[in-house]
């Protein structure tokens, strides 16, 4: 039984990899000069797959990039992982984890441009001086990709998690917008018909419950599981109006997520 647990543990951080934290380089291109010069002209699409059939892809182009669930339809790079754990340790650069490059291993200079965008991409979600987070395009682009991350999470561990998926269970359907401060970043979870999905900036019908963290502080260390929640809404740095059934729920699912990667 330990060893099935683990290999399903295996599995989920691997699609939260693939499916939550790849689509951060899309904001990166879209908030990030240095990410745009890096990527210069180039146009390419790149591919992560495992032999179990996990499939994610990017299209950069035109200074910007697009993520493709379950795979695009054609790649110029394709990189294969032979395990769920070795795509897992090429994320968290640990241990022997050489990838193999079945498609694209002579396009060299892509190869470095994606090596270096995400290089960048690590150094903005965990910037190497408090210094740069005093700059608010660097801190407002940090939390918006950060929360981004966790937000997709959420919608993934509400798809293939037993425990998410029963959390979700019975709770009622609706829209949770999510902001930061009056002015801030802002984003949605909607719970449909047994669906999670997710978006950025306001929903486009009426939230059925709001959620709004003071500061971009509380609102990570409340994804990260790293505060009390109940103590935080009672000092007012958390404000919840609305559906609370709703939102009790996800926040559930958002104390899960650093069980399997550090949003």
């Amino acid at each position: 039984m330990q060893q099935i647990d683990s290999l399903l543990h295996r599995k989920i951080k691997a699609r939260l990899y693939l499916n939550a934290v790849l689509p951060a380089f899309e904001d990166l291109l879209a908030q990030s000069e240095q990410a745009r010069e890096i990527l210069g002209e180039r146009a390419f699409t790149l591919t992560f797959q495992t032999s179990s059939g996990l499939k994610s892809s990017l299209t950069f182009g035109d200074q910007t990039c697009l993520f493709h669930k379950s795979g695009a339809d054609r790649s110029n790079i394709v990189i294969h992982f032979l395990t769920e754990e070795h795509l897992n340790k090429e994320f968290e650069g640990k241990g022997f984890r050489l990838p193999i490059p079945i498609k694209g291993s002579t396009r060299i200079g892509d190869i470095k441009a994606f090596k270096a965008l995400s290089a960048l991409l690590e150094a903005t979600l965990r910037p190497p001086t408090k210094e740069q987070l005093e700059d608010i395009d660097f801190h407002n682009m940090h939390v918006g990709i950060q929360l981004g991350i966790a937000l997709r999470a959420t919608v993934e561990l509400a798809t293939h998690e037993k425990l998410s998926r029963t959390i979700m269970k019975n709770t009622p359907e609706g829209i949770a917008y999510f902001s930061v401060g009056k002015d801030g970043y802002g984003a949605w979870l909607e719970w449909r018909h047994g669906r999670l999905i997710s978006g950025k900036d306001l929903p486009a019908t009426r939230a059925d419950v709001s959620v709004q963290f003071t500061d971009a502080d509380t609102a990570l260390r409340s994804v990260g599981n790293h505060i009390d929640v109940m103590a935080a809404i009672g000092l007012g740095d958390i404000t919840i109006e609305g559906l609370i059934p709703l939102a009790d729920s996800l926040g559930y699912i958002f104390e899960r997520i650093p069980l399997y990667i550090t949003p």
